[in-house]
């Protein structure tokens, strides 16, 4: 059947804030993939599909130039999206004259797991709720509609899911524009389904989520995700989409797109090639290996080892007033960064710097610790290309038997071009004392008793150890500062802590303070 689909992804998305502070609603990931991907991929790849968008528009037309290039879209752009008058009905009404034709409606925050219906015939896709104000309802005799209920408390159990399959066109639109009467000040498409009950409106019964809200949201992601990770381990400020055979990545800082895509063309054949590229999304194929954690030996490590010491870290010879802009550099990043993110995951938290008792250890504040650190020494590093994000998740073994970094960082304290070798050091170290492979499955544990006693749990597999053993007779061997690895490792912890969700924050922030502090107490820099 010849057809279109119309999905509606104007709206500001309130119940989702903060997410969408920054982009569209439609573009959020369950399973990561954006959620407009799962609704567009329900249909034939020859299906146009009109698209409202408002609200943080440019989002979701640079996403779909990334994502869907081989889709066609009509993109209609809603005048108002906010305030009384508008709502779905209104922009439903502003794409009429692209859907002069039979079509299927979706609002971009429902994700059913059915197919979807043709629009052979007028359907109204519906669920069962436990209440009945918060959506339109279905009275239903025989699977067919014979009256509907918007937002009101009603008998009827069966709510109107926000998809639905639209025959008769000319008679729906006609109804939505003669019927002006808003609902909670906004114009709601049930105006116009209420005319197709005269024409047989079937009611069809789908799984649905409705993703509107961050408890959906959340129910979502929990149900319909096929991966093993039971914690949510991402940042509110960037996001991870796997489409077809393209890796997505989302920024809210735009910048950083700019400058991954400048480090792209210095780390060269180091990391995949990038796509596409827009203000706030960049792109990749997918590649064909195997992450690290999950394929490390001795032999691996070794040779990855070897592979990244003739590979990427090649010395950058500094003329006298860049080296020293480079290690003020150095100062900001491990200092007066780690500084701000300290008091960052404090203030979010409502706590001070204090001591505490961590896994039975009596641990010092930051502020002490911080006082007996030579920071100059810590600041003098060496300038080198870098990854900026070592970790084992962070790189793939090729079938071939080479490496390939993913997931690289966009610059070393504002410099793309080079970076400090030793943070490279501290983030691979950092990886390896904690497996963020295990982390995402939920294998730690972080707790405080109404003492204030805290204990941190996790696992650390025999591999991993093993790989430690290997990259710390690599840093002896080439007469490396194996104190300021093990230093800069616990200053990336407390980084991370801000940035993450509960318990993980918590968990990392208080390992990186008694890592902290068994790294001084172990070179005699604090006393015990």
């Amino acid at each position: 059947m010849n057809y279109k689909v119309c999905i509606l992804a104007a709206g500001i998305g309130s119940r989702m804030e903060p997410f969408t502070q920054h982009i569209n609603k439609s573009l959020l990931p369950v399973d990561f993939k954006a959620a407009i991907s799962h609704i567009i991929e329900k249909f034939d790849v020859n299906t146009e599909i009109v698209i409202a968008v408002g609200h943080l528009k440019q989002t979701v037309r640079d996403y779909l130039d990334c994502a869907h290039i081989n889709r066609k879209f009509t993109i209609v752009e809603i005048d108002r999206f906010m305030g009384k008058g508008t709502g779905p009905g209104y922009s439903l009404m502003q794409c009429r004259e692209y859907l002069k034709t039979p079509f299927v409606f979706f609002a971009s925050d429902t994700l059913v797991l059915e197919d979807i219906p043709e629009p052979s015939e007028n359907w109204l896709g519906v669920s069962q709720v436990s209440t009945t104000q918060e959506y339109c309802t279905a009275n239903i005799v025989n699977n067919m509609i014979m009256s509907l209920e918007d937002k009101v408390i009603s008998n009827n159990k069966h709510a109107f899911i926000g998809a639905a399959g639209i025959k008769d066109y000319d008679i729906f639109f006609d109804a939505l524009e003669n019927n002006i009467e808003l609902k909670n000040e906004e114009l709601q498409v049930s105006n116009g389904f209420s005319a197709l009950i005269n024409y047989n409106l079937k009611a069809k019964y789908l799984t649905w989520f409705d993703i509107g809200n961050i408890k959906g949201y959340v129910n979502a992601n929990n149900k319909m995700q096929k991966s093993d990770y039971l914690f949510d381990f991402s940042k509110s400020s960037e996001f991870l989409y796997f489409v077809g055979n393209n890796v997505i990545k989302y920024f809210e800082d735009k910048e950083i797109i700019q400058n991954r895509y400048k480090r792209s063309k210095i780390l060269q054949d180091l990391c995949p090639k990038i796509i596409c590229i827009k203000d706030s999304f960049y792109s990749y194929e997918k590649q064909v290996g195997e992450v690290l954690y999950d394929v490390v030996n001795d032999k691996v490590m070794d040779d990855f080892i070897s592979w990244l010491d003739t590979n990427l870290w090649i010395n950058k010879d500094l003329s006298e007033s860049e080296l020293k802009n480079f290690e003020l550099s150095c100062f900001n990043f491990y200092y007066k960064k780690t500084m701000l993110r300290i008091k960052k995951y404090h203030e979010k938290h409502q706590i001070k710097d204090q001591s505490s008792l961590i896994n039975g250890v009596s641990v010092p504040s930051i502020d002490t610790m911080f006082n007996s650190i030579d920071w100059n020494n810590i600041s003098n590093g060496i300038a080198s290309n870098f990854h900026g994000d070592l970790q084992f998740d962070n790189v793939l073994l090729k079938n071939d038997g080479n490496f390939l970094l993913l997931d690289w960082r966009q610059d070393f304290s504002g410099n793309v071009n080079y970076g400090d070798k030793y943070y490279d050091f501290a983030k691979l170290n950092g990886g390896m004392k904690v497996s963020y492979k295990l982390i995402k499955q939920g294998k730690f544990s972080y707790s405080k008793n109404k003492q204030g006693n805290i204990i941190i749990l996790h696992e650390v597999p025999s591999e991993l150890k093993k790989s430690a053993k290997i990259f710390h007779n690599f840093l002896k061997l080439k007469n490396l500062d194996r104190f300021k690895v093990n230093l800069l490792t616990s200053l990336i912890y407390l980084n991370m802590s801000p940035m993450h969700h509960e318990p993980f924050d918590h968990f990392i922030y208080n390992f990186g303070k008694l890592s902290l502090y068994k790294t001084l107490l172990e070179s005699g820099k604090i006393n015990g």
